[in-house]
């Protein structure tokens, strides 16, 4: 079963957060075991801009690490702009997350690793939490 996974997995994992060790498993994973994992040109966005302009340690490289375990990048076409557009959410789901949800959707990718809860408004789309351990081994053994 393919898998998007959401930028908060890979700075989740390079900071220092409650959640840093789960998805440093998450990460460690994906680059050894090759699951069907896969990401987008937003996201590896998003790192790079947390990367430029938090000044927190352990994010260096984290781009060019992300680029590398995820080339190919789905990319962010007209219909997923159009879909995103179009998405019926709370005003709270900010741009970022409605283009990752439409990627998703458009790509009919039905699973998003995230530690994001906004995404559990998204019809269609199932989140995993990186601190849910069972639902986790069972999404990077699948």
């Amino acid at each position: 079963m393919t898998f998007f996974v959401d930028a908060n997995i890979v700075v989740y994992a390079a900071v220092d957060d409650p959640r840093s060790a789960a998805c440093r498993t998450i990460i460690e994973e994906i680059a050894t075991a090759d699951p069907p994992a896969l990401t987008s040109t937003s996201v590896l966005e998003e790192i790079w801009h947390v990367e430029l302009g938090s000044g927190r340690s352990g994010l260096e490289g984290a781009t060019r690490r992300t680029y590398a375990l995820f080339s190919p990048l789905l990319p962010v076409t007209d219909e997923i702009v159009e879909r995103a557009l179009a998405l019926d959410l709370p005003r709270s789901i900010g741009s970022n997350d409605r283009i990752h949800a439409a990627t998703c959707l458009e790509n009919r990718i039905r699973t998003i690793l995230s530690g994001d809860k906004d995404f559990d408004h998204v019809r269609g789309l199932r989140r995993v939490d990186p601190l849910d351990d069972r639902a986790v081994k069972r999404l990077l053994r699948a």
